[in-house]
């Protein structure tokens, strides 16, 4: 019993949380307080700061020479907020411990996830700052959108160390050039053959 009970405290220590009501839902403060959740939050901050002056900035005369451009820094900004505001949100009430999210590999996910924003956010300022047409909102959204790919890269970095030090062993090619460990999945090797272990044959 006394056992039972100083487990159940452990796994509370480790992780913090408050329910919201009087509903089965709580916030997962461990998660919010992590490194992950930190940048996480920054990110969803600073794109949502992106689409703003992206929007302040907007002019008729501009759009109309470079409305392709800060349409891809727009979709960019936005499908960045929105991806990492769903995940934020995922995480913060713990949804990914219920239902079929268990099987998502996350680790995986985050990272890759922060491979592909980080690059694609950097292509966005370049073009965003090649092209401010001389607009105070269209400058401001390239300033951020370079201070949103330093994060988003450093927060990759960290999901890289993450990767190689919590994620099991596999065979995965991709996952092992990435410094994940390789999996023991060899085919066991024969016993070697010993003549003075086989008895003598009377024949």
């Amino acid at each position: 019993m006394a056992s039972t009970e100083e487990s159940s405290q452990s796994a509370e220590s480790q992780r913090q949380s408050i329910p919201i009501g009087s509903t089965s839902i709580s916030i997962n403060l461990t998660f919010v307080k992590s490194i992950l959740g930190i940048f996480e939050g920054t990110i969803i901050i600073l794109s949502l700061i992106c689409l703003i002056c992206a929007g302040a900035g907007a002019n008729v005369v501009c759009d109309y020479a470079y409305g392709s451009n800060y349409g891809f820094y727009e979709f960019v900004a936005g499908s960045v907020f929105l991806t990492y505001f769903i995940d934020y949100l995922i995480f913060t009430i713990s949804i990914e411990e219920r239902w079929c999210m268990k099987f998502v590999p996350w680790l995986v996910w985050h990272f890759f996830s922060g491979v592909i924003f980080t690059f694609l956010y950097l292509i966005a300022s370049i073009v965003m700052a090649s092209h401010t047409c001389g607009r105070g909102g269209y400058a401001a959204a390239a300033v951020f959108g370079f201070i949103t790919t330093i994060v988003s890269g450093v927060e990759t970095y960290f999901l890289l160390l993450s990767l190689r030090q919590d994620h099991a062993p596999t065979d995965n090619k991709v996952l092992n050039m990435l410094g994940v460990p390789q999996g023991n999945s060899a085919s066991p090797q024969s016993p070697e053959y010993d003549p003075e272990s086989v008895p003598e044959s009377k024949y």
